[in-house]
């Protein structure tokens, strides 16, 4: 089965966003920061270079694997295709049931949030009197 435009579109936008994320991170964090203590002449000197290079090449591989993989993966468009089928099967509750339904939730919190202040307190008291 071939994947619809939009979810395809939306597995590439997320793939493309995550590599270039990477890349920036590790671009940065890694081969800028190395760059700067070796142009500053910081200790380590070479070393800093070596990791300032090391690290521009893992960036632009992120970025170059990221954008390879932005290609139509079938598993996750497929995955997208089926959400997409179920959610239009799906019977949506009308508004009175909504209403009641978040009602008898809130109900039901509230008597359990009093029922545990209630045991809460009388452990409280029990342990205060066996203290004293």
């Amino acid at each position: 089965m071939f994947y619809l435009w939009p979810q395809g579109r939306i597995v590439r936008i997320a793939v493309v966003v995550l590599a270039a994320l990477i890349a920036v991170d590790l671009g940065y964090s890694g081969s800028y920061a190395a760059w700067r203590a070796y142009a500053e002449g910081d200790a380590g000197g070479v070393r800093q270079l070596v990791l300032a290079v090391l690290y521009g090449v893992l960036a632009l591989t992120a970025l170059i694997v990221g954008i390879v993989a932005a290609g139509p993966h079938r598993r996750a468009v497929q995955f997208l295709i089926e959400v997409q089928e179920e959610m239009q099967r799906v019977t949506w509750p009308t508004g009175s049931e909504l209403w009641r339904s978040t009602l008898v939730v809130a109900v039901a919190i509230a008597c359990l949030a009093g029922l545990v202040f209630l045991t809460d307190l009388a452990l409280y008291h029990l342990l205060q009197s066996i203290r004293a």
